[in-house]
């Protein structure tokens, strides 16, 4: 028997990313993001010199604790949402072909494919947030007056835009898959 006849629809993941490595990612990105937000504040003048330290602790305290909200509240959240695609990565391949195919012979694989396929159209309104943000990059990129500002505006639009599509290729997927008739063994 192999693993995937093993994995059940429901089986919880037994495997988790280590803790650490994800408290030493935030942190790095915390004080990264603090550290370039104070250089920031103080080589376009608004701040001087001798306020560095204030403004890097201005920056670092608010962005902790909103890091340490969304660690404690994320891993509340997302140990209660069901594993669709079961606990290995074949079987997510193995889902994720049969949504673009549109079929599938196994019984089992079908029920998961459908449960991921309504998953996918339950969250069809990400289409209209990614719509948002194309659109105000679009407007930050006619009223930007530095070069920077518009290349920043441009690769948030490639950005937003390949998200959209990504997504909306999904869409197309589960809405065929949903289509066909089930298979029952």
């Amino acid at each position: 028997m192999t693993t995937e006849e093993r994995t059940a629809p429901d089986e919880p993941v037994t495997q988790g990313p280590d803790r650490r490595s994800t408290y030493a990612v935030a942190a790095l990105v915390v004080v990264g993001a603090s550290v370039l937000g104070a250089a920031a504040l103080v080589g376009d003048g608004r701040m001087d010199a001798d306020n560095l330290l204030a403004a890097f602790a201005m920056i670092l305290i608010p962005s902790l604790v909103g890091a340490v909200v969304a660690l404690v509240f994320g891993r509340r959240l997302l140990s209660r949402l069901p594993r669709t695609a079961g606990a290995d990565p074949t079987t997510s391949r193995r889902i994720a072909q049969a949504l673009r195919d549109g079929s599938t012979d196994d019984p089992r694989l079908d029920a998961l494919a459908r449960r991921e396929a309504r998953t996918r159209i339950s969250q069809r309104w990400l289409l209209w947030l990614f719509a948002v943000g194309v659109l105000t990059q679009l407007l930050a990129l006619v009223s930007a007056d530095r070069p920077f500002t518009r290349v920043l505006a441009v690769l948030l639009i490639l950005l937003w835009g390949g998200s959209a599509w990504y997504r909306w290729r999904g869409l197309r997927e589960a809405r065929r898959y949903l289509a066909e008739p089930p298979n029952r063994p």
